[in-house]
């Protein structure tokens, strides 16, 4: 049988109070200004998945897509791919390091048309090492690193977003 802890439910309580107070959110959480509640995205070379995690990013942020520019902020966004370099590449190991990045252009308009931000640029890379002997291995970790990036790239898009 069950005994209730009054000790036990006051300090949750308080806890639970303490945390709303103090404004702690959870990771991944942003508030976007008033002026960005409707964003219309106007978006090149993204592929279907790029565009579907952005506007859940976006979405997650606070803000709901508009599917037209009439009455919302504009946000211009073009995801370019920076050619990818060979750093070492080792025939004793058959491993080869490369460098992966890309970058997220960027622009904003108020739903009155006036120019939020000039156009801008983020940039994200990291360096993997591949192994040369288990390409099928290899070919996955390199989608893994590219998804990565983008999610990086657009978390820090609207960390941006919520600074104007």
């Amino acid at each position: 049988m069950f005994r209730f802890a009054p000790g036990r439910g006051l300090t949750a309580l308080i806890l639970w109070l303490g945390l709303a107070g103090c404004g702690f959110k959870l990771a991944g959480s942003a508030d976007l200004p008033e002026s960005l509640n409707s964003i219309y995205l106007a978006s090149q070379d993204l592929s279907d998945t790029q565009r579907a995690a952005l506007i859940e990013r976006l979405e997650r942020a606070g803000t709901r897509l508009s599917p037209s520019p009439e009455g919302a902020a504009e946000l211009s966004v073009r995801l370019r791919v920076i050619p990818d370099r060979t750093l070492v590449k080792s025939a004793s190991t058959g491993k080869t390091v490369e460098r992966l990045a890309r970058r997220l252009d960027y622009s904003i308009k108020s739903a009155g048309g006036s120019l939020l931000t000039e156009p801008r640029s983020l940039i994200q890379q990291r360096d993997i090492t591949l192994d040369d002997d288990n390409l099928h291995s290899s070919g996955r970790e390199r989608s893994d690193v590219i998804r990565d990036l983008e999610q990086a790239l657009f978390n820090q898009l609207v960390h941006q977003l919520t600074r104007l």
